[in-house]
């Protein structure tokens, strides 16, 4: 199984990369599901789609996460995460979760105001991150790029320069 992790400050890019990546892999699998951790339901048709609220995947939730993709039977899956995520402790439960039957790839959606607002987070987000993409958004190019792009093996383990 393919995961593809959606992380970024703002909800709504999340929300339409997450459709433009729906719509191309949809064109190559019917076994494509939706773990949604996003700051708000995801209104995304066409795809099996579990909700985790009530927290974050890199910590409260992180239990429930491990657990689905337990029991996830899927060629992808893809799990937008809430903006309040910690970008190293996300990346130490997905470092848990890579095996040869998870293969994980990190997206990071850069927008102009955490850029240029909070580059220190922009940093974090990059650092942690297999591919970005950066506003204005290209959200088909950048689906194909991140699909194309595939999981690394293993996520770099040394702390943050930042």
């Amino acid at each position: 199984m393919r995961l593809i992790v959606i992380t970024g400050m703002l909800h709504q890019p999340k929300a339409r990369f997450t459709q433009a990546l729906v719509d191309v892999l949809s064109a190559e699998t019917d076994r494509l599901a939706l773990i949604d951790n996003s700051d708000a339901p995801l209104a995304i048709d066409g795809v099996r789609r579990q909700r985790l609220a009530g927290g974050c995947v890199c910590c409260s939730l992180a239990p429930a996460l491990i657990s689905q993709l337990g029991r996830l039977d899927a060629d992808y899956a893809l799990l937008p995460v809430s903006a309040l995520a910690d970008s190293a402790a996300l990346a130490s439960i997905l470092d848990s979760l890579r095996s040869e039957r998870v293969r994980i790839t990190t997206v990071a959606l850069i927008d102009t105001l955490t850029l240029r607002g909070n580059p220190y987070l922009a940093r974090k987000l990059k650092h942690y991150s297999d591919f970005q993409a950066y506003e204005p958004f290209d959200f088909s190019e950048a689906a194909h790029a991140a699909i194309d792009r595939g999981p690394s093996f293993p996520h770099p383990q040394t702390p943050s320069p930042i």
